[in-house]
């Protein structure tokens, strides 16, 4: 079986971001009301100059807190990348990321927003319903490390990386001339299917404008793949060819294709 075993050990407690977050902002407002109380108490001593600490202080909270503002808007983006695959609106995927941005999918490299991510999103994805979130597959259910997400922002908040699990369906139209897969066309079916899980490895940049984060790389990073479709009960481990065309002669293709030991 192409289980991925768990490396937490017993006990182990996974941290939550929303408690990281409010335990975070409960000690920067301690932190900056004592700094506050300190300065009006060192305005009032004879003599004491604490002026150049405070700034410093003050100076070193304002940046944690505005890290902390930036991985929330960080993790607003990747929610908004989802409800778009999600919802099916994969138009909409390309306005996420910066004009030279790119993603790494089956062994592909697409570049550019307007070149290789949009005809990813919407001429592959599109046609075979990829990106939908679904369960994981029974039997597969990923470390326990794995299933934390995680967003680092650089000192100069103009960039970051990230990593998030995912558990998706992938599919590719079925290519046949057959009766029965031209009559489940109409019915918006005449797709081969199967689940796929991993992580979302991330970078992004900041825009100096408008202080809106985008996608600047974004990599399918595969670990378990499965014959699974919502609602059954068993999962076959399955082995999906990386792409082997580039484009133009896959029309949907990759501009380069990324070579493997």
């Amino acid at each position: 079986m192409n289980i991925l075993k768990s490396r937490s050990k017993p006990g182990d407690i996974p941290d939550q971001p929303n408690e990281r977050r409010r335990s975070f902002m409960w000690k920067i407002g301690a932190t900056m009301s004592a700094v506050l109380a300190s300065a009006v108490s060192g305005k009032s001593g004879p003599e004491i100059n604490q002026g150049s600490g405070l700034k410093n202080q003050i100076d070193r909270l304002s940046s944690q807190l505005g890290i902390l503002e930036d991985e929330n808007a960080i993790r607003r983006l990747h929610q908004t990348y989802e409800d778009f695959l999600n919802q099916g609106s994969y138009e909409k995927v390309m306005n996420l990321f910066i004009d030279d941005g790119e993603v790494l999918f089956k062994g592909g490299i697409f570049r550019c927003k307007s070149g290789g991510v949009s005809r990813l999103y919407s001429k592959r994805f599109k046609s075979g319903s990829t990106g939908k979130t679904i369960e994981t597959a029974p039997g597969f259910q990923p470390d326990a490390e794995l299933q934390q997400e995680f967003i680092k922002v650089t000192v100069d908040r103009k960039s970051a990386s990230a990593r998030f699990p995912y558990s998706i369906q992938v599919g590719t139209p079925i290519i046949s001339d057959s009766q029965l897969v031209k009559m489940a066309r109409l019915h918006g079916e005449g797709i081969m299917k199967w689940w796929e899980g991993g992580t979302y490895e991330a970078t992004y940049v900041k825009c100096l404008k408008t202080g809106d984060w985008k996608i600047k790389r974004l990599e399918h990073r595969v670990l378990a793949e499965a014959n699974y479709r919502p609602g059954k009960s068993r999962a076959r481990p399955i082995s999906v060819p990386l792409l082997s065309k580039v484009y133009p002669e896959d029309p949907a293709g990759p501009d380069i294709l990324i070579e493997h030991a």
